[in-house]
């Protein structure tokens, strides 16, 4: 994701024989492609990129079938696949209270109840049990997950989050070299 844009979704793997890509929503709902008319596609390594016209939405198993314009036979999409959906930043739907882009907690230094930095948040990671923060600190790497009663405060313009983190997560001394 470039600074000016925020991802969507992920093109997984193409649908049909008329050039539908099944994409991967990464946000609250696939219904979030419906009303798009114009995306940028991203490349895996995001060395390239490629403006799109989106033709059509239409929402199928959790996830959203996206034709896009020019884009006609399953061979074009596959050559798409893990690109992901961008739009630009100013397209994004506001947030509620309490609710955060992933890309805004990357960079966020952990600081616990007696002040103590417990890391500096380096990626973050969304699967079945929900998202995990990438912590690095002195090196090594630990996942903690994003859950109210683990990160307890956020504040965005000062890069810091308040943690209560369970005792043995950030045990780098049981990390293996």
């Amino acid at each position: 994701m470039a600074g000016d844009r925020i991802a969507l979704g992920i093109i997984r793997k193409a649908h049909g024989v008329r050039g539908e890509a099944s994409v991967e929503a990464w946000s609250d709902s696939p219904d979030r492609f419906t009303g798009l008319s114009a995306v940028t596609l991203v490349s895996p390594d995001e060395t390239q990129t490629r403006d799109a016209a989106i033709e059509s939405v239409r929402i199928h198993a959790g996830r959203a079938l996206v034709k896009f314009a020019g884009i006609d036979a399953p061979e074009d999409v596959r050559t798409l696949q893990n690109w992901t959906v961008e739009v630009p930043l100013t397209d994004a739907r506001p947030l509620e209270a309490d609710e955060y882009f992933l890309h805004d907690l990357v960079g966020l230094t952990l600081v616990d109840a007696e002040g103590r930095v417990r890391g500096v948040v380096a990626g973050t990671e969304e699967g079945g049990g929900g998202v995990l923060l990438n912590v690095e600190r002195d090196g090594h790497r630990f996942d903690v997950p994003f859950a109210a009663g683990i990160v307890t405060e956020i504040d965005l313009a000062a890069k810091r989050a308040l943690v209560d983190l369970p005792v043995g997560l950030d045990d780098l001394d049981a990390v293996a070299d």
